[in-house]
């Protein structure tokens, strides 16, 4: 008489739960594959891109244009190995006739390609001019419907050359942040909702001012440049 002995009896469960649990597997795989097996549009072909790069590449080399302020000079720079735009503008029209308007600066560092992603610009930034942070503090305001919300890291910087008012953030299509991780989740939902990933520009408004200034004096002229880029990059670079 044939023995069946107790280890024989619990192999042929095991193999019948391995069999289903690799025809389950398979069956996922398929229902994943099948849309990009009849549309051509394999996802590991065609990853998601940054619509805008070429856009952001002619920025980088062109500057941003403000209106009712005249860019009065623009170029390239580098700042710890990585490219930025630096332009410098005048007040024109009713803004110079207002008076006690200052020429400001504004370096831009445009996303350099697909995969690139905002890091330690702001380290970077503070690094190479030496500056000492006197006061920090945030700019917060709400755009159009289109462009959402904003808020900027506003302080006080100087060095032994200078004295400056200074707005950092990241801009992107629906908002802004100085911090990285508030554009990192903006990516996110852009890759879940339309599989594309949301372009980005590191951007620095530097308004000269006494030593010592009030800070709180020139939080008008700052809001409204922060408000003018904001709109600028959206119509003229996020555009889809």
């Amino acid at each position: 008489m044939h023995k069946v002995t107790k280890s024989h009896g619990w192999q042929v469960p095991i193999a019948w739960f391995k069999l289903a649990l690799v025809i389950g597997l398979a069956g996922l795989a398929a229902i994943a594959i099948l849309p990009a097996y009849f549309t051509g549009q394999w996802p590991w072909v065609n990853p998601p891109q940054v619509a805008q790069m070429e856009r952001l590449q002619t920025l980088q080399q062109e500057g941003l244009p403000l209106p009712g302020w005249q860019m009065t000079d623009h170029q390239p720079v580098t700042i710890n190995r990585q490219a930025w735009s630096l332009a410098e503008y005048q007040a024109e029209g009713d803004r110079r006739q207002a008076g006690g308007l200052p020429s400001v600066a504004v370096l831009l560092r445009p996303q350099p390609w697909h995969s690139d992603q905002p890091q330690i610009e702001w380290l970077d930034l503070q690094g190479v001019q030496a500056w000492q942070i006197e006061q920090s503090q945030s700019l917060r305001m709400p755009l159009t419907p289109t462009s959402g919300t904003i808020q900027a890291r506003w302080l006080q910087a100087q060095n032994d050359h200078q004295s400056l008012a200074v707005a950092q953030w990241y801009a992107w299509p629906r908002g802004g942040h100085p911090a990285p991780s508030r554009w990192f989740w903006a990516n996110m939902r852009s890759q879940l909702s339309d599989r594309r990933l949301t372009p980005w520009v590191a951007v620095a408004v530097l308004i000269p001012t006494p030593p010592q200034a009030d800070l709180d004096a020139y939080e008008p002229l700052a809001r409204d440049l922060i408000q003018q880029i904001q709109q600028q990059l959206v119509s003229t670079v996020f555009q889809y």
